[in-house]
């Protein structure tokens, strides 16, 4: 009876060790896996309104890393982009009379300059209005689509002090043999 117990203790041990191993295996790095033909397209992104709201401070942070990775949008451009390809931003507009860029830009991130971890100052800040949308970093495509860039239009629909309500306008690829396509959100 003695042994049996250890021969099922043994099984389980070993049932367990090979699922721990499986799961390592196969989750850790598998979505950085390069799929033969794809390449990964980042997106670029252009709050085409942004110079309508010349009172507010825009920002982006990762929805994986939260505010330990944030951005502030141009507020010429409205452009923004780049990140971790698995990743996606959230954006965030704050009053710019309420907004502190000198405590902002004095939580830089050490290896990426134009990156602030801004937990501390951002996450419970109520006067901080975060978006109705997310937006990935980027997407992967056949290479034989001979896509070579993408460009998401976005508009600021609203701002309370609770959201900042953004949609999406349209988004062009832009092919190698320089023909643009334009799709509506439906379509993207």
């Amino acid at each position: 009876m003695a042994s049996r117990r250890k021969i099922l203790f043994l099984a389980g041990r070993w049932c367990a060790v090979a699922s721990l191993i499986s799961i390592a295996l196969f989750s850790s790095g598998s979505a950085d896996i390069k799929i033969e033909g794809a390449r990964d397209y980042y997106y670029d992104y252009n709050i085409t309104n942004v110079k309508d709201y010349p009172d507010y401070v825009f920002l982006t942070s990762s929805v994986i890393h939260r505010w330990q990775y944030t951005s502030i949008i141009n507020s010429t451009t409205g452009l923004f982009g780049g990140g971790y390809k698995l990743d996606s931003f959230r954006l965030h507009a704050a009053a710019a009379s309420d907004f502190d860029k000198e405590l902002f830009f004095s939580q830089r991130d050490q290896y990426n300059p134009e990156s602030v971890n801004c937990t501390e100052y951002c996450q419970n800040n109520t006067r901080i209005a975060t978006s109705n949308l997310t937006f990935p970093v980027a997407i992967s495509l056949n290479e034989s689509m001979g896509v070579d860039r993408i460009e998401v239009y976005l508009k600021i629909d609203d701002i309370t002090n609770e959201s900042l309500n953004i949609s999406r306008t349209r988004t062009q690829y832009y092919y190698q043999n320089g023909t643009v396509e334009e799709l509506s959100p439906e379509e993207a």
